[in-house]
């Protein structure tokens, strides 16, 4: 195939654009095709030609979408239409400029000036998050909550507009559904024919692709699970030869068995727990009926075993602690969680081993600080690995300054972790609930020490978010999270 005929393949067959768009901006990735892909691109091309001017794709993550949606779909638009104006959202202002840098360098490739000769960037308005044609065309990308500029949309590309993190906070998502009524659906230059796209994994039942197949009827939906659970129908068309094909697909069948087998598959479902993998995999998010903790995910362990554990293979002792700001009758608790994590043979195991929570004024607080730390720090002559976190608000900075005040001019030895909260309470003990309900959290058989303790601290688990006190699951979390985030980095 001579070079002309290919670039005319390549105009008229988004397809092969998107894979030639991959190759250029995952350099070293093997293209794995798949036939959910010829959907995603039959879809947009179907909203190109007019068939409809809403569409809402849920599909998990790593499939592709951003790609195709995010990179490789504006760069087409503004090739076979330079006067075309785009605008592209995703939920943090680093994603969006990472997909608006790489859409960018595919309009500055010398392959893409050759394939569409006529779409050239503006030379004084080549911006990453806002750049226009000669024509006066753009693409413009902002992150949710972000700045928009006077220009409106022909298109508006909407990217995952709410990170995982993020999902079980009422008000972040409801930040989200406000900007897209309040900002983001008032751009559109023509509210009739204007397109607006939307591509993100499931998180949540009131996430924005619940918002608006509740409220807006106009939006055609493209459901993709990872497992099908009944027998699916899909159709596509072929651009360049008009051929209709159909994709049969069983209930069990995988999305991409060559990319993700059924092991994969199962260690995924591990990791995200049962309401990560309804939303982000299957999408479907299930409602949580009661508490986020269930009582049959508890696993327990026996304490007397866990003194016997070679001290070799503990990765880190956590001492995690939530303060209040006041000690009056109705306020909230000051409490700690001491939670032990072992590292086997690339397997880490989390016990939680000690909480308590009382009212003190910060003399008092400092001082317990310093006796729970001391209590776990040494064992015999053996110093363990113990880092405390604190969160950095309120009374807890000023723990923070006293303790560090106290490392300086008394010579005490403590590793203290100032924490910055991310997302909200509810967010957080979502985060944990994965390694409880895969196991990998365990908690103490009951005896009369654990017993001081277990009780209080298991209602409050169970109950929450509905419980009255918040603070021992708030500093449980805290160390979780924490915990996972430090893993990660070690490797």
């Amino acid at each position: 195939m001579n070079k002309e005929t290919f670039n005319a393949f390549l105009r008229n067959d988004f397809k092969l654009f998107v894979m030639k768009v991959f190759n250029e901006v995952s350099a070293g990735v093997e293209y794995k095709d798949n036939w959910h892909i010829d959907i995603i691109c039959d879809e947009l091309m179907s909203m190109y030609e007019g068939t409809h001017n809403r569409s809402i794709i849920n599909i998990p993550p790593r499939y592709l979408k951003s790609i195709i949606c995010s990179v490789a779909w504006p760069a087409y638009l503004l090739g076979k239409d330079p006067t075309t104006n785009i605008i592209c959202v995703s939920y943090s202002a680093e994603l969006a400029e990472k997909f608006a840098h790489d859409c960018r360098n595919i309009m500055l490739s010398d392959w893409y000036r050759e394939l569409f000769p006529l779409t050239r960037l503006h030379k004084s308005r080549q911006g990453i998050n806002d750049f226009e044609t000669a024509r006066g065309g753009g693409r413009q990308s902002t992150s949710i909550g972000g700045v928009l500029t006077g220009r409106g949309g022909d298109w508006i590309i909407i990217d995952d507009p709410l990170k995982p993190m993020d999902a079980m906070s009422d008000t972040q998502r409801e930040k989200v559904n406000e900007w897209y009524r309040s900002t983001l659906y008032s751009r559109l230059n023509d509210k009739t024919s204007g397109k607006i796209l939307l591509i993100m994994q499931r998180l949540h039942q009131d996430d924005l692709t619940g918002y608006l197949l509740e409220n807006d009827k106009k939006f055609h939906h493209v459901k993709l699970p990872m497992i099908a659970t009944e027998e699916e129908r899909w159709f596509f068309k072929n651009r360049i030869t008009g051929e209709e094909k159909i994709i049969v697909r069983n209930r069990g069948d995988l999305l991409h068995p060559y990319r993700d087998n059924m092991e994969v598959v199962k260690d995924l479902q591990d990791s995200l727990g049962e309401y990560g993998f309804a939303g982000q995999c299957q999408q479907d998010p299930c409602p949580l009926e009661g508490g986020i903790i269930k009582e049959s995910w508890l696993q327990y362990y026996d304490m007397n075993n866990l003194k016997k554990i070679d001290i070799n293979k503990i990765f880190r002792i956590y001492i995690s602690w939530d303060t209040a700001s006041k000690t009056g009758e109705s306020n909230s608790y000051s409490a700690c969680c001491v939670v032990v994590i072992t590292r086997e043979s690339n397997k880490y195991k989390f016990y939680l081993v000690h909480v308590l929570r009382g009212k003190w004024e910060m003399p008092d607080l400092l001082e317990i600080t310093k006796y729970v730390y001391n209590t776990w720090v040494h064992t015999g002559t053996f110093r363990l690995p113990v880092k405390m976190l604190i969160e950095d608000k309120s009374s807890g900075t000023q723990l923070i300054q006293h303790l560090n005040i106290e490392k300086s001019n008394r010579g005490y030895d403590f590793e203290v972790e100032a924490i910055k909260p991310d997302g909200d309470k509810k967010s957080r003990l979502y985060g944990a609930s994965v390694y409880i309900q895969r196991g990998d959290l365990l908690f103490p058989q009951s005896n009369e020490n654990v017993d001081e303790w277990w009780p209080d601290f298991k209602n409050e688990l169970l109950s929450f978010p509905g419980g009255k006190f918040k603070d021992q699951v708030d500093a449980f979390s805290q160390c979780i999270n924490f915990a996972n985030q430090e893993i990660k980095n070690f490797g």
